[in-house]
């Protein structure tokens, strides 16, 4: 048996089995059946009830992720227990990737343990309730590296904006790859210093 074909294999399934356990989060939250009125992406959302129940949405795509995951390592595992085979290993090592990715938190903090977690939607819908009185007309938005005010750019929370599910202006192939990649984390950091492209 030769090694290149069984590495190609390995690597081919493993790339299969992490893309398919991404899928969820590209997919699920721009097929709504019901839109919500959600300004175009790359524009800075305002923080209202739509905003919340979209990320909503895309926290149960990102963890409809683990679901999805566990049919390439099912799969994987039958394949292996019939036979070994490279291809079985490769869906394992693919679908645990991401599964992990999902049950470990990527920070201490409490806000970023996850890109959307129910901490970070809690202190959107404060803000979105609890006017903060930064001017006379305070706009809270969600910019790429923190939530601010757009009259006067007070911060309001230093939270970077992860992928909120909009199609986006890139178009479907690099924006889908550019998330998966991402895995929904935001694409700029905690800081008003970095003004980068959007998410």
């Amino acid at each position: 048996m030769s090694f290149f074909p069984e590495i190609s294999r390995l690597i081919v399934s493993i790339l299969v089995a992490w893309l398919i356990t991404r899928l969820p989060l590209v997919v699920l939250p721009r097929i709504s059946i019901r839109p919500l009125e959600l300004i175009e992406h790359p524009h800075d959302p305002q923080i209202n009830e739509n905003l919340i129940l979209q990320i909503l949405r895309v926290r149960r795509a990102y963890w409809a992720s683990i679901p999805f995951g566990l049919i390439p390592l099912v799969l994987g595992l039958i394949m292996i227990l019939q036979s070994p085979s490279s291809v079985g290993f490769g869906l394992i090592i693919g679908s645990s990737w991401v599964i992990l990715s999902r049950l470990v938190p990527f920070d201490l903090d409490h806000l970023i343990q996850f890109p959307y977690s129910m901490n970070l939607i809690h202190e959107l819908n404060r803000i979105r309730i609890e006017k903060y009185p930064c001017c006379e007309y305070s706009n809270p938005v969600w910019s790429l590296d923190a939530v601010k005010c757009s009259e006067c750019s007070h911060v309001l929370l230093n939270h970077p904006r992860p992928d909120l599910g909009r199609k986006r202006t890139d178009g479907f192939l690099f924006g889908a790859l550019r998330i998966m990649i991402l895995d929904g984390h935001p694409f700029a950091e905690s800081s008003n210093i970095l003004t980068i492209e959007e998410e």
